[in-house]
């Protein structure tokens, strides 16, 4: 049809029509730019990288431990990373791609603090002043949005509650085995409910002392000052005496019973949520492996075998068993007090590691994979995502690619302790990151979620929630929590 026989009106019409076409294109090609967009953007959040195995210090200890990637050293490697702290990395847009459309955390997820011994006063307290510092630290803890506490009541043989079978820690009154005069698992079971927050009791289950092997440090009411200062060989041998320290023999079912029985005294006289274990078992025991420790009951569960014509373990396997026995024991312990109270343990974050023959003796994959031994496992991942040989990718997925029972969840453990520190620490730990952005928790926090295998975080710890350098990443962190 020729346009220039067209009437005027039909003209009118024939622009209309053309405006409209046009703004349906438009629309159109508006529409398909951004489902293009959208489409890269899930694609790079969705990329995970292809990685195997990796580790880490124990909650309650500060960040002058040294990483635990192994048997020797972290080597500090080459960060080519650039920026500030105040700045976005290179690393950080490549990590941060498609955030906006990563899962932002289901309503069961946990989002936990630790609140270690070295947030309580070594001197003591008053109910008033004990009550009071509760009510503060909790107060932060629901004021960042956290939901459950994770409480230190046993830290080195004692209790912050009233035991029949451990003293009074003198984090309670200032002297091993003095009574305070209230109870501090009490109060905090207490404020902790009033809040909203689910509490869970944390233990060292062999911890007896740190940096010391001198009766002065135990109670003489204590097990421990009574087992290591009997006349009975055998009874004295329930202590371990270990590169400065005290521990209990993991070995003896003695201990075992006591480690129990201290358990299903909390569940059954607290209202507690949770029995949280850490990473305090085995010590490293070097290269003498073998010959130390309690490779003397290792030796007579050998002859105790052969003289029953059974196939020994060996000294690796028959540790492992110890430990897994234990854990076992006082999973069962736990929900026959209170079947509703949960029982996990976080690990060393590096699954290697745990399976060492000089160390540890988690057989973690056994308790992931069967029922029975924990409700929650949760690693101490506290590398930053350009850590030279333990990126946090590498971390996680060593522990995602471990296949779960349904019952288990799987949470981790993240270093609120390394947020904000100086370049110079930054390089003694070989993780430089750390010195360099402020958003580090709140990227392993978006890359956990997107998993589809973590069920929450626990944060270590507590001090550094208020830590003024530390603010900046926490803060960047807590907001995922809203």
């Amino acid at each position: 049809m020729n346009k220039n026989n067209l009437k005027p009106e039909n003209g009118k019409n024939h622009n209309i029509i053309l405006t409209v076409a046009t703004s349906l294109i438009l629309i159109a090609c508006a529409l398909f730019t951004l489902s293009v967009y959208k489409h890269n953007n899930v694609k790079a959040v969705s990329g995970m990288d292809s990685v195997t195995s990796v580790n880490t210090p124990a909650p309650e200890d500060t960040g002058s431990q040294p990483d635990d990637t192994g048997t020797s050293s972290v080597t500090t490697g080459t960060d080519t990373s650039t920026g500030t702290g105040s700045g976005t990395t290179d690393e950080e847009n490549q990590e941060d791609s498609g955030i906006e459309n990563m899962n932002s955390g289901s309503s069961n997820e946990l989002r936990g603090v630790w609140i270690a011994f070295l947030d309580y006063n070594p001197k003591g307290y008053t109910r008033d002043s004990f009550t009071s510092q509760v009510k503060t630290m909790f107060d932060k803890c629901k004021s960042d949005n956290f939901n459950t506490v994770f409480v230190h009541v046993r830290m080195f043989s004692d209790a912050m509650y009233n035991s029949k079978y451990f003293p009074w820690s003198k984090y309670s009154s200032g002297k091993i085995g003095k009574s305070p005069g209230f109870d501090p698992l009490s109060i905090m079971v207490t404020e902790a409910h009033s809040r909203g927050l689910e509490i869970h009791a944390w233990i060292n289950p062999y911890r007896i002392t740190k940096d010391t092997t001198s009766n002065s440090a135990l109670a003489k009411s204590s097990y421990a000052y009574k087992w290591r200062n009997s006349k009975s060989p055998s009874l004295r041998r329930n202590v371990l005496n270990y590169n400065g320290q005290l521990y209990f023999n993991p070995a003896k079912p003695a201990v075992q019973n006591l480690i129990i029985n201290g358990v299903k005294e909390i569940v059954q006289n607290y209202d507690v949520d949770g029995i949280h274990f850490d990473d305090y078992f085995y010590p490293n025991l070097g290269t003498s492996y073998r010959k130390n420790f309690d490779a003397k009951e290792y030796n007579s569960y050998i002859k105790n075998c052969r003289s029953n014509n059974k196939t020994p373990l060996n000294i690796v396997s028959w540790r492992r068993r110890n430990v897994s026995k234990l854990v076992k024991s006082v999973y069962t312990a736990v929900k026959k007090a209170d079947k509703n109270c949960i029982f996990g343990i976080s690990p060393a974050g590096n699954i290697d590691n745990l399976y060492l023959k000089n160390n540890y003796y988690c057989d973690v994959k056994k308790w992931m994979q069967t029922t029975g031994y924990i409700d929650y496992i949760c690693p101490q991942i506290y590398w930053s995502f350009k850590h030279p040989s333990c990126p946090f990718k590498k971390a996680l997925k060593q522990w995602t690619d471990v296949n779960r029972h349904k019952s288990v969840k799987l949470y981790t453990g993240l270093a609120a302790y390394r947020a904000g520190i100086s370049s110079k620490e930054a390089r003694l730990i070989g993780d430089k990151s750390w010195a360099k952005s402020n958003t580090i928790l709140k990227r392993e926090i978006e890359y956990s979620r997107n998993t589809g295998e973590v069920n929450g975080f626990i944060f270590f710890d507590y001090a550094d929630l208020k830590r003024s350098s530390a603010r900046k990443e926490i803060n960047n962190a807590v907001k995922l929590f809203k």
